[in-house]
């Protein structure tokens, strides 16, 4: 982590529960991850943390207040299907990438866990895409698609095997070209969960949608990175994307922060949403 204070203090400014973590290094240990946290309020002052084991050099973390579940389906690495592999190694190749075979061989970045949210259960998947590309047709693209489509394959393997309240999915879908990573993602799944849709979010005071922050290079500023829900278990109530360049001196003040904070820590800007269940919400 860039700066684990300036971390610490934008969590805590979220009320985050729950935090999907992607491109984390393999090297970076469970003590770590805790020292860059805002204290716990849980009963037992705990933070629980899943680490992936997919994705070599970039995985994904998932950190809850709550009890975390393993999930079978999204534990060792989950490989690229053999029918995919030929036409992303032969464009990596002609790309001019020295050893596409290890790309693929790490497998992809994904990482599932089920939260134990007050009796219910809570599929979390946080994911990191394949980035990059110029052609709708190009082995990025191509890879992102094998990639989600693999994703949504072991959703539907868990949610077939064992009972699950709701599903959250999010992460950096690297939509540079087509939507279809995104479509692929939000279904179809078993009943009662049926599809997924994406949270529209934006920036505070703002209709700004971007999450990837492209000022100073040749590339527009643009929304990355999306979170996905089950609309029948879950209800939006209110979300954001956060960016200390719109807090208030007096926020800015409050939680120890500069404007620059964020893009200190990262290009892309993080997602924060406050979900309530759906029988929570008639009642």
């Amino acid at each position: 982590m860039r700066d684990s204070e300036a971390f610490r203090s934008i969590v805590a400014s979220s009320g985050a529960n729950i935090l999907l973590l992607d491109e984390m290094e393999p090297t970076v240990t469970e003590q770590q991850i805790r020292a860059a946290l805002p204290e716990s309020d849980a009963a037992d002052g705990h933070w629980y943390i899943s680490h992936g084991s997919s994705g070599g050099r970039q995985r994904d973390v998932i950190v809850s207040r709550m009890p975390l579940e393993p999930v079978a389906e999204f534990q060792g690495i989950l490989p690229y299907p053999e029918a995919s592999l030929q036409p992303i190694h032969d464009g990596m190749a002609e790309a001019g990438f020295q050893h596409p075979k290890q790309s693929t061989d790490e497998g992809i970045a994904v990482n599932g866990a089920i939260v134990q949210s007050g009796g219910r259960r809570l599929l979390v998947v946080s994911f990191d895409l394949e980035c990059c590309g110029s052609l709708p047709d190009g082995w990025e693209e191509h890879k992102r698609n094998t990639e989600v489509r693999e994703i949504r394959r072991l959703i539907r393997a868990v949610l077939e095997r064992t009972p699950v309240d709701g599903v959250i999915a999010g992460g950096d879908f690297n939509l540079v070209m087509t939507g279809l990573p995104l479509v692929i993602l939000s279904g179809p799944y078993p009943a009662p969960h049926g599809g997924l849709i994406a949270a529209e979010l934006m920036h505070v005071d703002s209709d700004r949608t971007w999450t990837w922050d492209g000022r100073g290079t040749p590339f527009p500023s643009r929304a990355l990175d999306f979170l996905l829900y089950s609309p029948g278990s879950l209800s939006l109530d209110s979300g954001y994307i956060l960016d200390t360049e719109d807090f208030s001196p007096a926020e800015l003040q409050h939680w120890g922060l500069a404007p620059e904070s964020s893009s200190t820590l990262s290009d892309h800007r993080p997602l924060v949403a406050s979900f309530m269940w759906v029988d929570s919400v008639s009642k």
